[in-house]
């Protein structure tokens, strides 16, 4: 049985550089979907889930946890690096990496609204987020990611802090998000390439009640709208 966790960051193949200068004002569209990146001179990059404010009026992003680097670490939006970062990395975040999917796994960007309009309308498929909540056995998930774009499946389990399905997922499209219609319930992590692949999603409400109890940035998340 082979577990991945589709991160885009492990792979890297070097490309003609750009030089990141900031503009003046936001022109930046982030959303659910949007691929990000830490290192716009390279190839590789994992998807936002969502994007909202928090209780202390910080616009954020939420993500996956094995595609963090640092806090502090300034992210750009692929292909419009040159516009200048759209956030840096935090430090709040829980990161699974023993690849058995036992664990929480996001991360909060902190956006950077010189740059970013942020959305809840994602940027290549026709996902919207405009609520969040809990997926039920049956229902019929979605998740939208930066390389695959939109893939559906019927939610086989929704136990503990993940759900699955059989929808498809690669690298790049981790972080992305799963909705229920309009509905956010979870964030994409990764596939278990076993007898029957089976795609992993970490539920949102586990995820949403993590990030306020540390009491930082994201804690009392809120969409846009």
């Amino acid at each position: 049985m082979k577990m991945v966790l589709v991160a885009g960051f492990a792979a890297l193949v070097l490309t003609l550089g750009v030089a990141p200068v900031a503009q003046a004002g936001p022109t930046v569209h982030v959303g659910p979907g949007t691929a990000y990146t830490p290192y716009p001179d390279v190839e590789g990059y994992c998807s936002i889930g969502a994007v909202g404010t928090d209780n202390a009026g910080s616009l954020v992003a939420l993500t996956v946890g094995h595609c963090h680097q640092g806090a502090d670490k300034a992210v750009y939006k692929v292909g419009e690096a040159a516009k200048g970062p759209i956030g840096w990395e935090t430090d709040v975040f829980s990161r699974n990496t023993d690849g058995t999917f036992t664990g929480l796994d996001y991360a909060v960007i902190r956006l950077n609204p010189d740059v970013v309009v942020p959305s809840k309308y994602g940027d290549t498929t026709d996902v919207i987020v405009s609520s969040v909540g809990d997926a039920s056995l049956a229902d019929v998930g979605c998740n939208h990611g930066a390389t695959t774009g939109k893939n559906c499946g019927i939610i086989g389990n929704a136990d503990g802090i993940h759900l699955q399905n059989w929808a498809v997922m690669w690298e790049g499209d981790s972080g992305g998000p799963i909705v229920v219609g309009e509905k956010l319930v979870g964030l994409n992590i990764g596939m278990d390439f076993g007898t029957q692949p089976t795609t992993f999603y970490g539920k949102i409400m586990p995820i949403l009640a993590d990030i306020d109890a540390k009491g930082s940035y994201g804690a009392g998340f809120t969409l846009v709208q």
